[in-house]
């Protein structure tokens, strides 16, 4: 799990993939890194009627991850915001200065407006978008996946070298 201060409620932040032609090369990495501490390791097979779910373990962690994101980002937001109106009232602008609670009240709302839609962007990680089209389009092509679900950044590192070694291009999230 992440820290107390991370947006993030998923175990597992990066998706690292790769694409095989015949299951049997796809099985054996599969094999060889269930072995490894820190890789979550499924195989997807064309049809498999549990894609969603090999390519989403963590609906939980996507979840948690919308509430912890928001409950930071908005309040982080509006706190910016309260310091631009305050910067916004010192400086010779009118405008800010005539009406300073108004000018806090409505910079802090924009603040946590942005910080809300920066909250729903990591949520909805569009990095791992792209990655899950990618296996859903060679899915529908008859070609079998490797999904890794890694714990860190070396363990994704270590998953990307083994997919290459395998024959496969590695495709990563962020």
């Amino acid at each position: 799990m992440n820290s107390f201060a991370s947006p993030f409620g998923e175990h597992s932040l990066t998706l690292v993939a790769g694409v095989f032609d015949d299951a049997v090369p796809a099985e054996r990495l599969a094999a060889r890194l269930r072995h490894e501490p820190g890789l979550h390791t499924v195989v997807i097979h064309p049809h498999d009627r549990k894609t969603a779910r090999k390519l989403e373990p963590e609906q939980r962690g996507i979840g948690r991850t919308l509430l912890r994101s928001h409950a930071l980002l908005m309040p982080l937001g509006a706190l910016c915001g309260g310091v631009v109106a305050l910067g916004l009232v010192h400086l010779p602008w009118e405008a800010a200065a005539a009406s300073p609670g108004f000018t806090a009240l409505f910079l802090g709302a924009m603040g946590a407006f942005l910080g809300g839609l920066a909250a729903g962007l990591l949520t909805l990680r569009p990095d791992r978008g792209i990655v899950i089209r990618r296996i859903r389009d060679a899915l529908a092509h008859g070609r079998h996946a490797v999904i890794v679900h890694p714990a860190s950044r070396t363990h994704a590192q270590f998953a990307m070298a083994a997919v290459q070694q395998a024959g496969a291009v590695p495709v990563r999230s962020l």
